[in-house]
């Protein structure tokens, strides 16, 4: 076979074609060796990122935790596994915010949190805001000696005034007789003395205590319920779940939830339904009553945990089969209408607590129009002796008035509040009651210290009391024990109001930041 002998020109050529092709293949080794570079970079950069931004979350979950133990401070730079964090805290503004920022090698993720407290009442045994017409006008009064004296199986009558926890009143304030602030409950968790403060002046007169601090102080800006939004910030939306269900008055099928939690509009309370102007929500269960007597609650009432119940309309504590309720659960229950209590209201274990906030209505610039009472005690069916529960109400704080008629009447008993009794407008807990000359049905009186060196007036007429009228005049003890319970976060009732407080409720708003 006879080979081809190539000529020179041409071996040169393919030596060029050797060499281009070879420059080529190093071009996209070094591209590929380039681009698995970049690549490694960018993977290493993510994962950086997603350290620094954990870190971050580490930094915003100490500060929580910092917070339910009344910390609002900075956590400077803390060493967390391959990375840190830091936390800058600023009090300073309304609401206050915390900002945790995470590193990892040169990756920064920055994540911005606002502080939640609840509203002001809620650090009170007792919290009068005044805020309604004659505000400048008003006094709380305690008074009252020794203890109680039973009249039979059922009344009682006499007793001083006792007040554990602290106290506000935007007003005057004055203690009689033996009545008493002082430190919260034990076991005292968070050290509450007794203080006493006022927008006006605090009285101790006669042989009355305070024993914390007495101080004139500014009335607190007023929490904004409206903005609340509970409509849409609930776990049950009661009304719409009884339109749901197609019921207009009575229980909800036996399948629901709610079965043995609420009855609507019961027909065998149609004088009450008729004295609202809306609908009216009965807690209650379907069965299983326990008549108990009228100084217990005997029958159990489970409404769950960690749950907030809206009501559109009234809620009552009002049973004809029972004398109170053994509440089991951390819950929330707020009226669009008013509160109703005539039933006493116990827990039936440690871990229970409840909130009653009673909202009302509000017109489209957040002004209170309508509902936002609590009327506690009804002379009709009987006085409440025990109510446990942490109580807000919107206007006002009503006591002993007729379920039907909305009049007041005598007391038969001194009452026991087991949690706090707080209202944005008055506090009126008219506990003092006298026979009129010449017979009729005992009146309301309340001791006028303005006129002369002080004398009893009849609250209605404000007549003064003759000397026979003032010799017959008797008083109702009221007893509040504060529950601190709702400063942790382990026993907090959901969905309370917030406000300006100092009471820590977690955060809001988060969003993450640019790095600095």
């Amino acid at each position: 076979m006879k080979m081809r002998i190539l000529k020179k020109s041409e071996t040169g050529a393919a030596l060029v074609i050797v060499v281009i092709i070879g420059c080529i293949f190093t071009i996209i080794g070094f591209s590929v060796l380039g681009l698995a570079g970049s690549e490694k970079i960018l993977a290493q950069k993510a994962v950086k990122g997603t350290r620094a931004f954990h870190l971050a979350e580490a930094g915003v979950a100490r500060f929580v935790a910092n917070g339910y133990d009344g910390k609002f401070v900075n956590i400077s730079e803390t060493t967390l596994g391959a990375g840190s964090y830091w936390v800058d805290v600023d009090t300073s503004v309304y609401p206050g915010y915390a900002i945790a920022t995470g590193m990892a090698g040169n990756e920064q993720k920055r994540i911005k949190v606002e502080m939640s407290f609840l509203a002001t009442p809620y650090e009170h045994a007792i919290y009068a805001g005044n805020s309604g017409a004659g505000a400048l006008n008003w006094s709380l009064a305690l008074r009252g000696q020794g203890v109680p004296l039973p009249i039979d199986w059922r009344s009682e009558v006499g007793g001083k005034d006792i007040i554990n926890g602290n106290l506000f009143a935007n007003g005057d304030v004055y203690l009689y007789e033996e009545s008493s602030v002082n430190p919260a409950p034990l076991p005292n968790t968070y050290e509450l003395a007794g203080d006493v403060g006022t927008t006006g002046q605090t009285h101790i007169l006669d042989t009355a205590t305070v024993s914390g601090t007495v101080s004139q102080v500014a009335a607190p800006d007023l929490p904004n319920l409206a903005g609340m939004n509970y409509a849409v910030n609930n776990t049950h939306n009661v009304s719409q779940v009884f339109t749901d269900a197609g019921v207009g008055s009575g229980y909800l099928p036996p399948a629901n939830e709610l079965y043995n939690v609420v009855v609507k509009n019961p027909g065998d309370r149609a004088n009450e339904c008729a004295s609202t102007t809306g609908d009216d929500y009965f807690l209650e269960p379907a069965g299983g009553f326990i008549a108990g007597t009228p100084k217990n609650a005997a029958t159990p009432l489970d409404m769950g945990d960690n749950r907030v119940y809206y009501v559109d309309g009234d809620v009552w504590v009002h049973s004809q089969s029972t004398y109170g309720f053994l509440v089991d659960g951390k819950v929330t229950i707020v009226a669009t209408g008013d509160i109703h209590i005539s039933d006493n209201i116990e827990y039936a274990n440690s871990d229970s607590l409840l909130g009653l906030v009673a909202l009302g209505q509000y017109d489209g610039s957040g002004q209170l129009i309508n509902g936002g009472n609590i009327y506690f005690g009804d002379p009709r069916f009987g006085t409440t002796y025990t109510v446990s529960a942490l109580m807000f109400a919107a206007d006002s704080f009503l006591y002993n008035i007729d379920a039907v008629s909305r009049d007041t009447a005598e007391p038969e008993t001194g009452f026991t509040i087991n949690g706090n009794l707080n209202a944005l407008n008055q506090v009126s807990i008219q506990r003092d009651w006298y026979n009129p000359d010449g017979g009729g049905l005992a009146r309301p009186a309340y001791f006028d210290p303005t006129i002369g060196s002080g004398t009893w007036v009849d609250l209605e007429t404000g007549i003064l009391l003759s000397a026979t009228e003032i010799s017959s005049v008797r008083h109702y003890q009221m007893k509040v024990n504060y529950d601190d319970r709702i400063r942790s976060s382990d026993t907090q009732p959901p969905g309370l109001p917030r406000g300006e407080g100092i009471i820590f409720n977690g955060i809001t708003n988060w969003e993450e930041l640019p790095p600095s």
